[in-house]
């Protein structure tokens, strides 16, 4: 009897029922199925703990909770669908953001008839491109282990490519073998519509940027809004009036998911962890003053670094063009990239400071900016190859392309910055209305700040890339404070 229940609980097992599709997105990016489920199952347990947890707290301490019994289970079921889908979604945008360094180093090596699996090899040994030492490794395990044909196999990656930069990157490839059109001049059309394929990238985000930014006016003013006045008038709690943040993590997940490529290769250091300190700060006993003192310190402390770090990596990518462009002038007169870059003067004494210790290291080149460091990378690899100043005009006009649409997105997405300065104001408003009407015990100022924080952390993920974002959150703390002093004005 027991055996027939676990076969039949078995059957419905997700990773039976969603087999087909988990298979097909680990294809594509590469993962161990067998490992994926058997994790899944050690999670599961997990997750059922929580389920019960949930179900205990919400019949005996807060109602609401028993609600999340649905979402929570939905995510238990489907977790390794979930799961992969998002790795490959992670994948594809690695990829689209690496095809350009990726296409420009395959043209180069087919001026000397190098294949495209010869040049993933090359690649594979670039710690700061992630796609072709995985590539190289399918289209080798298809040809040595598999049987497959070299054309097979790259029909085969081909196929499942289609709709990310490095499939076109494959059938053009493909296309020129087939049709015995010269390599070179195809990969250069194809340098070209990679490019226009990425800034076309940036351009989707930006519109479905602007829905989710009305999602989230919705969820974090509208809709609180409307339950403030629901627990002024039936005196809810604060935990009620607070459960529209739940919302919060599902969206970072979607923003995430819908972003192009995240350029920025943050160090976080040991100072992270002082973000550990927000959760005890919440539950401690002591002043309502005192603990956002602590959260905002906290917040404003993490956020400066990672902030120095994004500001390095937006200095270095915008004066990258502008290098490339020098050192190829260098090259055509006889000098080496190693000697041309002293020679290079960039107007910002960081970027310079950089350049002298690539110089001096360039084996191991790490800076806050994937795309400054894959460009180093690219570029000592064309030195090796002796090939044309031609080479590196191509990669600086394909980086200035990349420049001008991140600088593009963001001028775009400004006005979503808006939201932190009317969040805590609308919040403070409402408050001062309600209360006028009812007398109330809930804490204003902790919701006000809950609330501002989630619209600043998803604001600043979706204009930003980042969670943490230093201007903002400075800038949220100032209006508190500014609204903390004034007056009720009804």
């Amino acid at each position: 009897m027991l055996r027939m229940l676990l076969n039949k609980l078995n059957k419905i097992s997700p990773c039976n029922v969603f087999n087909q599709k988990i298979k097909e997105y680990i294809e594509y990016y590469g993962d161990d199925y067998n490992k994926i489920c058997s994790k899944y199952h050690y999670l599961l347990k997990i997750f059922i703990l929580l389920l019960i947890a949930i179900t205990i707290l919400g019949m005996f301490l807060l109602r609401f909770l028993i609600f999340l019994d649905i979402p929570t289970g939905l995510i238990a079921y489907t977790y390794p669908l979930v799961y992969t889908w998002s790795r490959r979604e992670e994948y594809k945008k690695t990829v689209n953001l690496e095809a350009p360094f990726t296409t420009i180093i395959v043209y180069i090596n087919s001026i000397v008839d190098k294949s495209l699996l010869y040049t993933f090899k090359e690649l594979s040994e670039v710690k700061e491109l992630k796609i072709p030492r995985i590539e190289y490794t399918f289209l080798n395990k298809m040809i040595e282990y598999m049987g497959f044909s070299y054309i097979k196999a790259l029909e085969k990656r081909a196929n499942l490519h289609r709709g990310d930069l490095l499939g076109k990157l494959y059938d053009n490839y493909l296309a020129a073998l087939n049709l015995g059109v010269t390599i070179k001049d195809r990969l250069r059309d194809v340098l070209k519509d990679v490019m226009y394929e990425l800034k076309e990238s940036y351009k989707t985000y930006i519109d479905k940027s602007a829905e989710l930014a009305e999602i989230q006016f919705a969820l974090l003013l509208l809709l609180p809004i409307v339950l403030l006045g629901f627990a002024f008038t039936f005196k809810t709690s604060i935990t009620e009036l607070l459960l529209p943040l739940l919302f919060i993590p599902p969206l970072i997940f979607v923003i995430s998911t819908i972003q192009p490529g995240v350029d920025y290769n943050i160090k976080h250091n040991k100072y992270i962890y002082s973000l550990i300190i927000i959760p005890i700060a919440i539950f401690i006993p002591v002043q309502i003053a005192f603990r956002l003192i602590i959260i905002f310190s906290v917040l404003l402390f993490v956020s400066f670094f990672i902030y120095q770090q994004i500001q390095l990596a937006n200095e270095l990518e915008k004066s990258l063009p502008l290098l490339l462009k020098e050192i190829a002038e260098y090259l055509r007169l006889g000098y080496t990239i190693q000697n041309a870059i002293p020679r290079i003067k960039i107007n910002s004494s960081k970027v310079n400071k950089v350049l002298s210790e690539i110089l001096r290291q360039s084996n191991e080149i790490s800076t806050p900016s994937k795309l400054f460091n894959m460009s180093m990378k690219v570029l000592f690899i064309i030195s090796k190859s002796g090939s044309s100043s031609v080479a590196l005009e191509e990669l600086a006009n394909a980086i200035n392309e990349i420049v001008y649409a991140k600088q593009s997105l963001i001028r775009q997405l400004r006005l979503y910055d808006a939201m932190i300065i009317l969040t805590p104001i609308m919040l403070w408003l409402a408050f001062g209305t309600l209360n006028k009407i009812v007398s109330s015990t809930l804490p204003a100022i902790d919701i006000i700040a809950a609330y501002s924080v989630g619209s600043v952390i998803l604001f600043s993920k979706l204009s930003r890339f980042t969670l943490l974002y230093f201007p903002a959150i400075l800038l949220l703390v100032v209006v508190l404070l500014i609204l903390s002093f004034l007056p009720p004005v009804f």
